[in-house]
């Protein structure tokens, strides 16, 4: 599969009932989106995708009687003791544009931030001040600490 907006390297695949596994290729990362039922807490639809206008779009208006249950963002990594793929709450999603008007989005994450869409080489300088838009915003979890 090629990598563009909507489109993942990735396949899921199932040997039984409740298992399932993720082969992925490439360094694409992506955003996972998990809607449940507002009054009984039920999942109802879960969407992945690397598409920032869907994901807007979902978070805008989830859907009659939906809320977002999760938001995370999905990504390649080599983090010793999980390499392959990492998964994050998402904290913020927003959207800027440079001063050439190209639109891009961004994801915070505890991991770091990832950004959809735009130029592929994106500097400090060539980003339009003040087109910030925050479309989802979670608290942070309070921090724990454990003995050894």
């Amino acid at each position: 599969m090629a990598d563009q907006a909507g489109h993942i390297d990735f396949e899921f695949k199932s040997e039984s009932a409740g298992l399932w596994c993720l082969n992925k290729q490439g360094s694409v990362h992506w955003m996972h989106i998990t809607l449940a039922c507002s009054t009984e807490k039920t999942i109802v639809r879960t969407i992945s995708t690397n598409d920032a206008a869907l994901v807007k779009q979902t978070l805008a208006a989830p859907g009659e009687g939906l809320c977002v249950r999760s938001f995370q963002a999905v990504f390649p990594c080599s983090f010793p003791d999980n390499v392959g793929i990492g998964v994050a709450d998402v904290y913020e999603f927003s959207e800027g544009q440079t001063t050439r008007g190209e639109v891009f989005h961004r994801v915070l994450t505890k991991f770091g931030c990832y950004r959809f869409g735009g130029p592929i080489d994106l500097m400090a300088s060539k980003v339009r001040m003040g087109t910030d838009v925050v479309h989802y915003t979670a608290k942070r979890p309070a921090q724990r600490y454990f003995g050894n």
